[in-house]
């Protein structure tokens, strides 16, 4: 499944990386990767997409992490890496993972900015897939707080989309703005996890709409592609 596509974005072009699925040690990694290549020019503005080969644990650049996360990934045997971007922990191993490099035309580059610029074609790509999807409109929850056991996936916050109708969370999002620059990181859960969220979180997760997975690639990256040909970027 991994492979090399592109697609015409106006005078720019939207590259999408699919990576299949890879070792969880590389993931950020490449993800950082990707963004310093974007910086020195030598990429287009590029979707990367990506599987866990086993689970494992995301936190934001800047969250405190509970130390029942901690001791609860350490006696599953779940690895834990800091993310370049924001927002709050993230178990991974049953989503599909996006990273997104590009540079915003006539935006501020502000994270609420920067969401509300992008929401439209995250929203349109679920569209595409037959689910109803609004964004969030929760306040984005303090990393450093504790209240939450650490989870992403325990606020809506306007920076993710959920479900139009049962407010399920679809997509937990996170950036990271550097120069003219944005990185994206997000994760479409596609199941119930494999480990306990209620072991780790302490708190369980909804079980996420039905996605094909090949089908929610392709919206995705066709869905991003329209938006920054039609807005500039």
């Amino acid at each position: 499944m991994a492979g090399y596509g592109h697609l015409s974005a106006g005078s720019a072009r939207v590259r999408l990386l699919n990576d299949g699925v890879c070792p969880p040690e590389v993931n950020m990694a490449r993800d950082l990767t990707l963004l310093e290549a974007f910086e020195r020019g030598e990429i287009p503005a590029t979707l990367r997409v990506y599987q866990w080969a086993s689970p494992a644990l995301t936190y934001g650049v800047n969250q405190q992490l509970p130390s029942r996360l901690v001791a609860g990934c350490e006696r599953l045997g779940i690895p834990m890496f800091r993310r370049p971007t924001g927002g709050k922990a993230v178990l991974h191993g049953h989503d599909l993972t996006l990273a997104l490099v590009w540079q915003p035309a006539d935006v501020r580059l502000y994270p609420r900015q920067v969401y509300l610029h992008l929401a439209p074609a995250l929203i349109e790509a679920f569209r595409r897939v037959g689910v109803p999807a609004v964004q969030g409109d929760a306040t984005a929850p303090d990393p450093r707080s504790l209240n939450d056991g650490g989870d992403c996936f325990a606020t809506p916050a306007i920076a993710d989309i959920v479900h139009a109708e049962t407010g399920i969370k679809l997509m937990g999002c996170a950036l990271l703005v550097r120069g003219a620059t944005v990185l994206m990181q997000a994760s479409i859960p596609l199941r119930l996890p494999e480990v306990s969220v209620v072991a780790l979180f302490g708190h369980a997760h909804p079980e996420p709409p039905p996605l094909e997975l090949e089908t929610l690639v392709q919206a995705l990256y066709h869905s991003v592609a329209d938006h920054l040909r039609y807005n500039g970027s």
